[in-house]
């Protein structure tokens, strides 16, 4: 049986450009009541990763997250170049604890304030080395939600935070999609076994990431086909 860790990573002062959602108070709460969703509702052990030096030993409401036996507060302090944006210290914060090895043999990464409802029928479903959604159109990996093998990560994707530039349109979900393609990882990955019911606003637009209903119908479809087909990409953007 694999040992499975939910990292969530988090950034609860921002500390870098292109950040829609800033207000600090807004973002721990955000932050404490996804904690508290998968500490309730799943097994796994939960590391927290933060890079902003925000002390929660100061939050009243994560008095009882951080007496969990399953939670694990790292703190990271972000990469000193504070200009290439949210994926570059995000991947930096993870390398940061796949090189203090205190992840299990895989790792399912979510960022931090989104909320995935269907969280324990993905990752039950999860069976490859990596199972990450992929766009053929726009050349992206979408990195919000993934799971991958530990050593999988450390082998092909340790250090790529550095390839990332939010200010040159070089994000780091093109530097995931780029490396899985010219690595030619492919046959390695899949994507995940079913469309990610996630709650939340997005760091970026400002958006709720809840999706149009008809249209996550749809998704489902063309995952079921592209899962029987062995397609590993969607083709179809909505």
């Amino acid at each position: 049986m694999r040992n499975i860790s939910l990292v969530l990573t988090a950034t609860i002062k921002p500390n870098v450009e292109f950040v829609a959602r800033n207000d600090v108070q807004q973002r721990l709460s955000d932050y404490l009541k996804c904690a508290k969703f998968y500490l309730e509702n799943t097994d796994y052990k939960l590391i927290f990763v933060e890079n902003s030096g925000y002390d929660l030993d100061s939050s009243s409401g994560f008095h009882a997250v951080l007496k969990n036996d399953r939670f694990v507060w790292k703190r990271v302090d972000p990469n000193p170049d504070l200009t290439k944006g949210k994926g570059f210290q995000e991947f930096f914060m993870l390398d940061t604890v796949v090189r203090q090895e205190i992840l299990g043999d895989y790792f399912v990464k979510v960022t931090g304030r989104y909320l995935v409802r269907n969280v324990n029928s993905i990752v039950a479903k999860m069976n490859t080395c990596m199972h990450i959604d992929l766009h053929q159109k726009m050349k992206v990996a979408i990195t919000g939600f993934f799971g991958v093998e530990t050593a999988f990560y450390r082998d092909h994707f340790y250090g790529k935070y550095a390839d990332a530039n939010d200010n040159q349109g070089r994000f780091i979900e093109h530097v995931v999609y780029d490396t899985i393609i010219q690595k030619n990882l492919i046959q390695s990955v899949s994507l995940l076994p079913e469309n990610v019911l996630c709650e939340g606003v997005s760091g970026s637009h400002g958006n709720s990431m809840a999706r149009n209903p008809y249209k996550m119908k749809l998704r489902s479809v063309e995952r079921s086909i592209n899962r029987a087909l062995g397609i590993k990409k969607f083709l179809i953007e909505y």
